[in-house]
């Protein structure tokens, strides 16, 4: 079965999602409720091999993540040329940045086997440090998603309305409140995952109506 452009370009998004997933399992996977979860506090029992090992996946997830997103300019270049390499772009940041987060991350396992009298200090200059590249994340998330929402509302293309309702940065707003009733030894797989699950949920219904015999026709028509 030959595959088009938007399909490989999802199967590529769901490949960097799954990595990214599998990272944080490296990271701080263990057997609890989301009640209990608690990643900080796990990463400094973890080896240290299983640190750098869960860090180092990020960057290359990312990868494969920023490829996935071509999707976007594919699809809206010949509604809004400007407005697609915009999207693609803010999209390729998002995941760029969040691949050297996820490197990072892996130091509060490093900063939990100091002795206690020296964490506090360390843990706030670091957390400060996240805190500034969480905040270049919100700001490329926050501009996807405004552009991604007025062309495919105001615009007409291959990508439908319905498919607004599994755009990951709306998903990850359910988190929190999910927290408290996800089960043991859930915790850690759907909340400390969530972020990576919703990308990968998201890359998998591209995929999927990318793939349906109407808009493959289409694609192809227009050589996508």
């Amino acid at each position: 079965m030959k595959l088009n452009k938007l399909q490989l370009c999802s199967l590529s998004g769901i490949l960097g999602s799954l990595l990214m997933f599998t990272g944080d399992m490296l990271l701080y996977y263990e057997p609890v409720s989301g009640r209990e979860y608690d990643s900080v506090a796990v990463m400094s029992a973890m080896p240290i091999e299983r640190l750098i090992a869960g860090g180092l996946i990020g960057p290359i997830a990312s990868i494969f993540s920023l490829i996935g997103g071509y999707i976007f300019y594919i699809v809206f270049r010949s509604i809004n040329k400007v407005l697609a390499k915009i999207l693609f772009v803010s999209f390729a940041i998002l995941f760029i940045v969040a691949g050297s987060y996820h490197a990072v991350f892996a130091n509060y396992g490093i900063i939990g086997r100091l002795p206690e009298s020296l964490q506090s200090k360390q843990l706030l200059l670091f957390s400060t440090y996240l805190e500034s590249i969480y905040t270049v994340i919100f700001i490329c998330g926050i501009l996807w998603t405004l552009i991604l929402f007025y062309l495919v509302i105001f615009k007409k293309s291959l990508y439908p309305i319905w498919m607004l309702l599994f755009t990951p940065t709306l998903l990850v707003l359910l988190s929190q409140s999910l927290k408290d009733y996800i089960p043991y030894p859930l915790g850690a797989i759907i909340y400390g995952g969530w972020i990576n699950l919703c990308f990968m949920l998201f890359f998998i219904v591209c995929f999927l109506h990318f793939s349906r015999k109407r808009i493959k026709s289409v694609i192809s028509d227009h050589e996508l």
